[in-house]
C-alpha cells in the first residue's frame, strides 16, 4: 500500500432540476484540466458558471462527427438570422459571431469531450446562448495560453474574446459549455 494520495473522483454539481427554484446557480466540482501537467505553464480552466433561467428554447442539434460541424453552422447562421431579425442592430454580425463560437465550442467537445456534441440555442430577448454539452464530466474547459498560432488550442479563447459572457457547468448529463452574444450590440 502506498501512501500517495488517491485523486477522488470529482463530485457533480446538483442539476437545475435538484435546486429550490430560488437558489442561484451552483458551479460545478473542481475538475482536472484536460492537460493537468501544463495548467500552471499554458493556462487555466475556465470559470465555473451557469447562465440565467430566463432563456426560452429555441433549437437543438447533435453532431457526432467533424462532417456534421458543416450543416450545425449552416442551420445556426439561419436560425439566428430568422430568430435576430426586425432587430435594429446588425443581426448578420451577431449570427456569425455566434457561429463562429458555437463550431469552435462543438469542435472542442468532440475533440476532448465525449461524441456526440449536443448544441443548443435560446433566446431572452437580448441575448442569445448557445450551450454545447458532451459526456465527459471528468475533465474541466481549458484555456490555452502560451501556444505558438500554430499549435491550436484556442477555441475558448476566441470564445472568450468574442462572446458576452462564457462558462460551464457538470451535472448528470455530462459537461455543459455556454456562451451568451448581445444582439442590441453591432
Amino acid at each position: 500500500m502506498s501512501d500517495a494520495l488517491e485523486p477522488s473522483p470529482p463530485t457533480l454539481a446538483p442539476s437545475p432540476v435538484d435546486a429550490p427554484p430560488t437558489a442561484s446557480p451552483v458551479p460545478p466540482a473542481a475538475l482536472p484540466p484536460d492537460d493537468p501537467t501544463t495548467a500552471g505553464e499554458r493556462g487555466h480552466t475556465l470559470p465555473a458558471a451557469r447562465p440565467h433561467d430566463g432563456f426560452v428554447p429555441v433549437r437543438r442539434w447533435v453532431v457526432d462527427s467533424p462532417a456534421g460541424l458543416r450543416a450545425l453552422r449552416a442551420e445556426l447562421r439561419e436560425q439566428l438570422s430568422a430568430s435576430t431579425s426586425g432587430r435594429a442592430v446588425r443581426p448578420a454580425r451577431v449570427a456569425e459571431t455566434a457561429v463562429l463560437v458555437t463550431s469552435e465550442l462543438a469542435t472542442n467537445a468532440l475533440t476532448h469531450g465525449r461524441p456526440p456534441a449536443h448544441v443548443r440555442l435560446a433566446l431572452d430577448g437580448h441575448l442569445v446562448l448557445v450551450v454545447v454539452s458532451d459526456d465527459d464530466d471528468a475533465h474541466a474547459p481549458f484555456l490555452a495560453e502560451g501556444r505558438a498560432p500554430g499549435e491550436g488550442g484556442f477555441g475558448l479563447q476566441i470564445a472568450r474574446r468574442l462572446a458576452h459572457e462564457v462558462g460551464w457547468w457538470v451535472d448528470d448529463a455530462g459537461k455543459h459549455v455556454w456562451a451568451t452574444f448581445d444582439v442590441d450590440t453591432s
